[in-house]
């Protein structure tokens, strides 16, 4: 019963940066019917550049995280810019199409730019360790977890509680309708994927600051896709709910399932887990049913 306790107390941690990186695919996905295929990439971008400001320039960690959020959000703002914004009016799946691409192109890029090496990472956070009796729960996946609650908290501030956000409801609900009421739906989904952007960042630096950087850190944004199947593409609430459960399944597949001799088994497991929900809740756990005619 201990290590159960334990693996999901650090399936919760983990499963709260997943659920921030399955709220970033939500809240485009709301307002354009697209998935971002090339979250991971966006992923090691904000990394990379946060990476620069605090560990390159030796910033400190309140101006550099900030700064490399704002950044992030340029970036993404851009690659809206020049990638999605031509191809408003058309089939969402021809921009869901083209995230494709941006995922092998900016991977490209972002190889050229810094390599294929392993940058050391580690930000010397306060220690947060919790040990309780025969549990312990280290400091860095309980800051992942902090950061990623914080940006989640924000965001849904924002989408709910001010003007902005009531004008990015509006256009998730209907863009050609909020157009007509003036809303410049344009600009608002610029403002979409930058937020977003800036919110795979903070998730990338919370999963490096396990250890490590490098252009394979990109792989962790494919955990956003059970994440979203799971809970729901157009539900934040069910990014969050999803997120936690993706998380408590790694870890318990890890803590039990790995030792057996099925190394590896923890990668896949989520994936189980989505189709088993998909076959008895196609648009998943919180998602919008809807019927359509062919």
């Amino acid at each position: 019963m201990t290590d159960f306790i334990q693996a999901v107390g650090d399936g919760v941690f983990i499963g709260l940066v997943y659920a921030l990186l399955g709220l970033c695919i939500v809240i485009i996905f709301k307002a354009s019917e697209t998935f971002n295929f090339a979250i991971g990439e966006f992923l090691v971008i904000g990394s990379f550049l946060f990476y620069v400001l605090f560990f390159d320039l030796r910033l400190p960690l309140i101006v550099a995280l900030p700064l490399g959020l704002v950044a992030a959000g340029i970036v993404g703002g851009i690659i809206e810019w020049f990638s999605i914004k031509p191809l408003l009016g058309r089939s969402p799946l021809s921009m869901t199409m083209v995230t494709l691409g941006l995922s092998f192109l900016l991977r490209a890029i972002v190889q050229f730019i810094w390599g294929s090496d392993s940058y050391s990472f580690f930000m010397e956070l306060p220690d947060l360790t919790v040990e309780i009796s025969n549990y312990l729960f280290i400091s860095d996946p309980i800051w992942a977890g902090l950061f990623s609650v914080v940006t989640f908290i924000i965001v849904l501030v924002f989408l709910y509680r001010t003007r902005w956000g009531l004008a990015i409801r509006a256009v998730s609900e209907d863009q050609a309708k909020s157009m007509a009421f003036g809303i410049n739906a344009r600009f608002i989904l610029l403002m979409i994927w930058a937020i977003s952007s800036a919110c795979i960042a903070v998730a990338g630096i919370m999963i490096s600051n396990f250890g490590a950087l490098s252009v394979g850190s990109g792989s962790v944004g494919l955990r956003a896709i059970p994440v979203v199947l799971i809970g729901g593409m157009d539900s934040i609430i069910g990014a969050l709910l999803a997120g936690i459960i993706v998380g408590i399944c790694e870890s318990l597949a890890g803590a039990y399932i790995e030792p057996m001799g099925l190394v590896g088994f923890k990668e896949v497991a989520p994936y189980f887990v989505m189709l088993l929900v998909l076959f008895i809740r196609p648009y998943g756990l919180f998602g919008t049913v809807r019927i359509e005619r062919i």
